[in-house]
């Protein structure tokens, strides 16, 4: 099994080396290159991914406009989350903002994985609840932070961020304008 999976898995449950190998078939490689989709609006989330190398965002199409809702880079899954867990067709983009070497799970084998052993599925509730957790944190930020207060605490908790990804995406993650970003970084 691929050493930086392996190492995600066993941060979250200590999984044996039979455990890990066992599953290890159920996961292909795949490449996305930069501004690729792995997913878009309409298109039912068949896979994760599981990011060993580049960034990604998971973004809204609103009224024309663009609403990022995550942006993401190595050693995490990504996919279109309530496309992937219901299957049924997504209502946002999931685009590569650098070019993206994954590891891919489908649906189907993440069900047999969770019949192997209940590890499995502790994994996943473990995923699912710090998931929640972060997006709820996102929410209160938006709601009780100002603009800069929601810069600064994204420099400090994801640097690599500000320099990985466009500005304007950041802006739109923190629910600013770039005019207004630039002015915030000036200070």
């Amino acid at each position: 099994m691929n050493t930086q999976l392996k190492e995600f898995f066993r941060f979250l449950v200590d999984f044996s080396d039979e455990e890990l190998e066992e599953v290890w078939t159920f996961f292909h490689p795949r490449k996305i290159k930069k501004g690729e989709f792995l997913t878009i609006p309409g298109e039912t989330a068949y896979e994760c991914g599981f990011v060993l190398k580049g960034c990604f965002r998971v973004y809204y199409l609103v009224d024309g406009k663009e609403s990022t809702r995550f942006i993401g880079c190595e050693n995490i899954f990504m996919s279109s989350v309530p496309s992937f867990t219901t299957q049924k067709p997504s209502v946002e983009y999931v685009e590569a903002l650098e070019n993206l070497d994954l590891l891919m799970l489908s649906y189907n084998d993440l069900q047999k994985m969770y019949e192997l052993s209940p590890k499995w599925e502790r994994m996943v509730r473990i995923l699912a609840e710090y998931s929640y957790n972060e997006q709820q944190k996102r929410i209160y930020s938006l709601i009780a932070h100002s603009a800069q207060q929601r810069y600064e605490d994204l420099t400090k908790s994801r640097p690599d961020l500000i320099q990985r990804v466009p500005q304007y995406i950041i802006a739109n993650y923190l629910g600013i304008s770039p005019e207004t970003l630039s002015r915030i970084r000036k200070l």
